[in-house]
């Protein structure tokens, strides 16, 4: 049996040409799966996997776009190319999570609404994004998908302009590092260096000169990655920090921390204010507004220095560390701390101690340039242990416990209510001003501005099991409907508060701090709101804290644990655009460890105390099915144009038969020669009666009396047989490449045979 001879006799002492756009595809593939990579560190947790779909979406779809463009008629060549980018922007977005209720055409302006707040809300975030907005999430990845279908395109098209994918990919892997700074960045930057320099020059150079290319590459590239650590010094080679700071003429801002509830309307232009080193996420406190006088929460007066404000933990030596802070452009007399400050060290203002656990300047205000050490003790416990603390509250937790009412008819002045702490069976008290005459606490709340507040804490504390459970659920029935907003709606003749809760359901950071705080000191737990900032962006070992960060939030007290922070403001405030929603209110769930776990329950270091959440996917399930039927639409769309693309080629060379022929010897590993006839090639298979009467039906039709006549669906298979024989599986794929089914085939193969029976 004499068979087409094996790749390696017969290929040509040159090897097998790549075309120029083989060679785009593959570095263009290679640099986009690099960045694409680089790109899903900037969500956290990473979405490596979402992000490699987006990739074969984007080059599928810059395949099609490709061979599209060389549709003869115009009205099908941008109808065509509009589909595919359609569709691939449909099955990008559904990749990176958008719910399936979008697609309907009744929901197509909610897409477009969600879509713009969310990309509204980019400028003010920090990454890489931790938070919970779907919306953010979505067109974070949905973004780099779309960098990498532009540079397909670039890349791929007829008129190839590789310099604009080059560009585009350029900026997706610039923007993903400097987001999430990698942990190895020299060693990515070589090899981006390398996969960039493949897409620009790789298809210019000529088999002698790519090894010679390749060699100074690789050099100039090494010898980068040396010179790079030592150019990288800790001291900038131009210190434009401290340019911007000269320039800004000593710009400083200072901050009032009680509560008003008014519309937000100071300049916050992301301005530098201060940078911490420390463990962690940490909030970063400047005071503690422990007093509600009936309609704020403001600064105690009358609270000793010297009293005691929290038991300490010394099971958990993590939970106390020593900060460093360098002021930059705030001013202020609050020393910017964490949790419970024990004292501070080496300050360049005089120091005195505010309250329990906060400190001032004695004299003159830390402003820009000053800095100093501070001893913290900041609790991050895990759900379990809050949930086992118990009730046991030392001496001075009720200080955590008190309520200010405004005047009452009869009452003389404000009344004051301190509530029995959780598991006390002591009764709550009310007293008028300075203490003279007692009230019943029920009918006094009954007839106060809060009588609202008062029911629904009893409601909650009487479904929940202990104290933490109470602050879950208060935390969700705050959340519950409300949206951030800072200019919240007047409140009107009501309370802010009680505006906030029952009508509005809308504002900022205090609103939501505050109500919080309130219904757990009704409900008997400790609380307390908290000023300062939320815990700003890395840099380094450093946390940069802005006039963005500015925050509140509210600290819970837990015995044998102390204050621990919890922050019910919704993620997509500009103060906590990278923070997951610290309490959902969705039900406990088991881990894989087999403990109870609430999604979301995590106090504000995101490395401790329960697991991160990301919002529930609102509508319909089943997403992955429009992802599935997009890419099944855009491989059956780009197999269609491809082979049309194949059969005009053929088609133009006058004998669409011989060329095929001559195509698949050529994609099987077997280049013919130049002067390669069918004469020949019925010589070569004249082992092969299948493969050998396919050419002798090609030379019929071509020379002989038939020109109708064509090989036979057998015939064809035969070809393929011998075309893939001595090749193995990998053979037998390439043969099928090579020379695939026609539909004269497909049609034999499904045909029902005719069953013989037999006596």
């Amino acid at each position: 049996m004499t068979a087409i001879p094996a790749p390696s006799a017969a290929r040509p002492a040159g090897g097998l040409k790549v075309t120029p756009w083989t060679l785009r595809l593959v570095s263009v593939g290679a640099l986009g799966l690099f960045c694409a990579v680089q790109w899903a560190g900037i969500v956290r947790p990473g979405e490596g996997g979402k992000l490699f779909l987006m990739f074969l979406v984007a080059m599928v779809a810059g395949v099609v776009v490709a061979t599209a463009i060389e549709m003869p008629r115009r009205w099908v060549r941008r109808a065509t190319i509009a589909g595919v980018l359609l569709v691939a922007l449909l099955a990008m977005l559904s990749v990176a999570g958008m719910p399936s209720w979008y697609l309907r055409p009744d929901r197509w302006d909610t897409l477009v609404v969600d879509a713009a707040n969310g990309i509204g809300t980019l400028p003010s975030l920090r990454m890489p994004y931790r938070g919970s907005n779907e919306w953010v999430r979505i067109v974070l990845l949905a973004g780099g998908g779309l960098l990498l279908l532009c540079s397909a395109i670039f890349a791929l098209a007829p008129r190839p302009w590789t310099f604009g994918a080059a560009f585009t990919l350029t900026i997706m892997y610039v923007t993903a590092i400097v987001e999430h700074r990698p942990d190895h960045p020299y060693f990515g930057g070589a090899v981006f260096a390398l996969l960039l320099a493949a897409l620009l020059w790789g298809e210019r150079l000529t088999g002698k000169e790519a090894p010679v290319a390749a060699g100074l590459a690789v050099a100039a590239v090494l010898a980068s990655a040396i010179l790079a650590p030592h150019l990288d010094s800790p001291k900038p080679w131009v210190d434009y920090e401290a340019l911007a700071e000269s320039l800004q003429g000593g710009k400083t801002t200072t901050f009032t921390w009680n509560h008003s509830y008014s519309p937000l309307d100071w300049a916050r232009d992301g301005q530098e204010l201060a940078r911490v080193k420390g463990r962690g996420d940490l909030y970063y406190k400047t005071a503690n507004l422990e007093d509600f006088d009936g309609r704020e929460w403001v600064q105690s007066k009358d609270t000793p220095v010297e009293s005691e404000d929290t038991e300490y933990s010394f099971r958990h030596r993590g939970w106390t560390q020593t900060i460093h802070v360098d002021i930059k452009g705030l001013k202020t007399t609050q020393f910017l701390t964490a949790g419970t400050t024990a004292f501070v060290n080496h300050s360049s203002k005089k120091v005195r101690e505010a309250t329990p656990g906060t400190f001032e300047a004695s004299a003159k205000p830390l402003r820009r340039g000053d800095g100093y050490d501070a001893l913290i003790y900041y609790p991050t416990p895990s759900d379990i242990e809050m949930k086992a603390a118990g009730t046991d509250y030392p001496y001075f937790a009720p200080r955590g416990l008190s309520l200010r009412l405004p005047t009452q008819p009869g009452s003389g002045g404000p009344i004051d209510v301190h509530v029995t702490p959780w598991g006390n069976d002591a009764a709550s008290t009310a007293q008028g001003r300075f203490g003279f005459q007692n009230y019943d606490v029920d009918a006094v709340m009954a007839s106060s501005p809060y009588a609202r507040e008062w029911t629904l804490a009893q409601q909650i504390k009487g479904a929940s099991t202990d104290p933490y459970d109470y602050v879950r659920q208060v935390i969700a029935r705050v959340q519950r409907g409300a949206r951030y907003t800072e200019t919240p709606p007047p409140p009107g003749k009501l309370t802010p508060l009680d505006a906030f809760l029952f009508r509005d359901h809308a504002g900022y950071c205090q609103h939501f701090a505050g109500a919080t705080a309130l219904l757990l000191r009704m409900g008997g737990v400790p609380a307390r709101v908290v000023a300062g900032f939320s815990p700003g962006s890395r840099d380094g070992g450093e946390h940069i804290v802005r006039d963005l960060d500015a925050h509140s939030w509210v600290e819970v007290y837990f015995p044998n644990i102390g204050w621990v922070t919890f922050d019910p403001t919704p993620g997509d405030s500009p103060a906590r655009g990278q923070q997951t929603d610290t309490l959902s209110i969705k039900a406990a769930t088991p881990t894989a460890q087999g403990k109870t776990a609430t999604p979301s329950d995590r106090t504000s270091d995101p490395t401790a105390g329960g697991s991160a959440d990301v919002a529930e996917t609102k509508g319909e399930s089943g997403s992955g099915w429009y992802v599935a039927g997009a890419g099944a639409l855009v491989l059956a769309l780009g197999g269609w144009l491809l082979a049309w693309r194949r059969r005009r080629r053929l088609l133009a060379t006058g004998d669409h038969d011989v060329a095929e022929l001559q195509l698949a010897l050529r994609r099987s590993g077997r280049a013919p020669a130049n002067d390669l006839t069918l004469a020949r090639v019925e010589r070569m298979l004249a082992g092969s009666e299948g493969a050998l009467g396919y050419v002798k039906a090609l030379r019929i039709a071509r020379y002989g009396s038939d020109p109708a006549a064509a090989p036979t669906p057998a015939q064809r298979r035969a070809l393929r047989r011998e075309l893939a024989a001595g090749l193995g599986l990998g053979g037998r794929i390439r043969a099928l490449w090579a020379l695939p089914p026609r539909f004269a085939e497909l049609r034999e193969a499904l045909r029902p045979r005719r069953r013989r029976f037999y006596n």
